[in-house]
């Protein structure tokens, strides 16, 4: 679903941005989200021409940013021959409506150009369902602004009362739409954890944080795989998964994921749960930093909020546990000793690294094989010899390292997952086994 519909004389779109200063923020909190903004846009495929930063202490109903700024960007947009305008925060309807009958170009926000970035970006089944989901919802509402672009670009739809009656066809058909859409993510996300619970004997570490922080380099790194690295924005929409061996022999998967950024649309996080299940089934979180950011302590509490909704229903489930986690500085290369020792400091455990040239990578893996053994414990299990289901289950479960019989009972020791424990004990008579390596 297109959102705005570019001038056909000009087809090369040029942007002019625009961020709002409210009262609880500094203007270096605005230039930071505004300098992304202008990522996102040329991410996206513009060309940006030029931006600006208002001071209110509230904003405007009717143009967000008051009259008197509205001439001003207009008068930047005659100027810099400018054609779209995007704005840093989400736009009503009528405002979108009204800016764009005074500027008489195009005004998207900040969820519509990440949307477009999405919808670009999804190549599998799963994304583009879910990006669909995301822009379905987010026009729902915004339909009669959708009528108005039909209206200027195609000369007229008719009088206001078919307008209106249409409108509330089309919602129904959105609605609808998006009903039969979630409906097929289900069923995908179904057939996705029946895949995963064949891997579930495996370790699994999902990598996240902040988008453009190196996910996809640490992947290719640590794995050896070729996965596509960007400097983009949103490069990654699809997770992807690599099976990664230790040495000695235990083996785990390392899973990249979709990154995050400021101001992410609360919709835009529940329509991707199908790949943000990675992150729920995790054993272990590695939440990569971009070290050299300046910015990068508030990058990581982005990254904490938007995790804190995405595990929220696991949490719930748990009775308030959490996934571990692991926090790791990539891009070490790039900062000083002395910005280094500040950040040690700050984030005393942390790992530094550099996925790019592989320095600091072998900590990083010993230290996923300390957690590996840590997630894991010995147990003695005694199933009577005629209980096939049970037997099956032992199996299933864990790595079976020693079998005795003994009459009718068999006595199975077993190398379990902790979280694995609480199950086989409902089922059989299990002793937990202390070893002095915590390994058989």
């Amino acid at each position: 679903m297109a959102f705005y519909i570019p001038p056909p004389k000009n087809p090369v779109e040029t942007a002019f941005l625009v961020g709002v200063k409210l009262p609880g923020s500094t203007f270096e909190d605005e230039k930071e989200n505004v300098d992304e903004l202008e990522l996102l846009a040329t991410t996206a495929g513009a060309t940006v021409a030029g931006s600006t930063i208002q001071q209110r202490t509230r904003l405007d109903g009717s143009t967000y940013i008051g009259k008197g700024k509205l001439e001003e960007i207009s008068a930047a947009v005659t100027e810099k021959s400018v054609n779209l305008v995007i704005f840093d925060d989400d736009l009503s309807p009528a405002q979108a409506r009204n800016i764009e009958k005074r500027l008489g170009v195009n005004v998207i926000d900040r969820t519509e150009l990440i949307l477009d970035i999405f919808s670009k970006r999804a190549r599998t089944r799963q994304a583009r369902i879910q990006v669909e989901i995301a822009q379905l919802t987010y026009a729902m509402p915004r339909l009669r602004r959708l009528w108005d672009h039909l209206s200027r670009q195609a000369g007229g739809i008719g009088t206001k009362g078919p307008g209106e009656t249409q409108i509330e066809v089309d919602r129904r058909k959105i609605r609808d739409k998006i009903a039969s859409l979630k409906r097929e993510l289900v069923r995908i996300e179904s057939r996705t954890r029946e895949r995963r619970k064949k891997r579930e004997e495996l370790f699994n570490v999902t990598i996240v944080g902040y988008t453009n922080a190196g996910k996809s380099t640490l992947l290719n790194r640590i794995s050896g795989s070729a996965v596509a690295e960007s400097g983009r924005l949103f490069s990654t929409l699809d997770s992807t998964t690599r099976r990664v061996e230790l040495p000695g022999g235990a083996a785990f998967l390392m899973t990249d994921t979709v990154g995050f950024i400021r101001k992410l649309p609360a919709h835009l996080v529940a329509s991707f749960h199908a790949t943000l299940l990675d992150v729920e089934e995790a054993d272990l979180l590695i939440h990569l930093v971009d070290a050299s950011s300046p910015r990068c302590a508030e990058k990581i509490s982005v990254v904490n909020d938007v995790l804190h909704k995405v595990l929220g229903e696991r949490a719930e489930k748990d009775g308030g546990g959490s996934i571990p986690d692991l926090l790791v500085l990539n891009k070490a290369d790039l900062i000083d000793a002395e910005a280094a020792a500040v950040l040690e400091q700050r984030y005393p455990g942390a790992i530094r690294l550099s996925a790019k040239t592989g320095t600091g990578a072998g900590a990083l893996l010993g230290e996923i094989g300390a957690r590996m053994a840590r997630d894991t414990t010995l147990a003695r299990v005694r199933v009577p010899a005629s209980d096939g289901r049970v037997l099956a289950l032992v199996e299933e479960m864990g790595r079976v390292v020693g079998r005795d019989v003994d009459g009718e009972d068999v006595f199975i020791t077993v190398r379990l997952r902790r979280r694995d424990v609480g199950r086989l004990e409902r089922e059989a008579d299990l002793t937990i086994l202390h070893d002095e390596n915590g390994r058989p």
